[in-house]
């Protein structure tokens, strides 16, 4: 049951963002498939070895099958959005992830991190308490990387052209990234660990999205001449 709505978001999201592209055929494909991967599975993958939550080679273990789905669906969601045979669109004008972009992505990352964390923490604190948490220097330093992931990892779609970036990547960041993969049982996080988190990072994610977005659609400003 929640495998299946697990798939079925995965693909709705990917629809959405294949509709949205101004790419078409195998190379939306290979985009899709990248943001759907590091979004939905590695950037997870990482935070979850990092809190000692899996060991590296359960996290592998668990990063192939997600592999393998958003392999099935990147294609299938391209051909039901109508983008399989389409010629490319003509990108609209963006400004990019300039060195001020990147530096507020990180910003916006690690505020939404800290700020959803803290909110979340009383109710899934007795779940790290047997957990030996790392310094929050490092937390921080990490939340940096994930960061980067996330918005290297949908790069291609905004640079290749994506129309209504903020909602369409907070919707990816918050579906695919937050609650879509917290939906199936596992072994390793309970069902009430599962629900706090999915809150927390479904949240957390779209606003993220949105920053994103925003941030790399943002153009600098042209200084007057006289």
């Amino acid at each position: 049951m929640m495998i299946g709505l697990y798939v079925l978001l995965n693909l709705a999201v990917l629809c959405v963002a294949a509709r949205a592209s101004a790419a078409s055929g195998w190379r939306l494909v290979l985009m899709l498939f990248a943001a759907g991967l590091i979004v939905g599975s590695l950037n997870s993958m990482i935070e979850a070895v990092f809190f000692g939550v899996l060991a590296p080679r359960q996290a592998v273990s668990a990063t192939v099958p997600a592999a393998i789905i958003v392999a099935i669906l990147s294609p299938v969601a391209v051909l039901l959005s109508g983008r399989w045979s389409k010629g490319a669109e003509a990108p609209p004008e963006t400004g990019g992830f300039t060195p001020v972009a990147v530096v507020g992505v990180v910003i916006a990352y690690e505020l939404l991190y800290w700020g959803a964390g803290m909110i979340v923490f009383p109710y899934v604190q007795h779940f790290y308490a047997s957990r030996s948490l790392p310094p929050v220097y490092a937390v921080a330093a990490m939340q940096v990387v994930r960061a980067l992931n996330f918005a290297g990892a949908v790069y291609p779609l905004l640079r290749n052209g994506l129309r209504s970036a903020p909602l369409v990547l907070g919707l990816v960041f918050a579906v695919i990234g937050g609650v879509a993969p917290l939906l199936p049982d596992n072994p390793y996080m309970p069902a009430d660990i599962r629900l706090y988190h999915g809150i927390e990072v479904t949240v957390s994610n779209f606003i993220f999205g949105l920053a994103v977005g925003l941030l790399f659609n943002r153009r600098p400003a042209i200084p007057a001449q006289a």
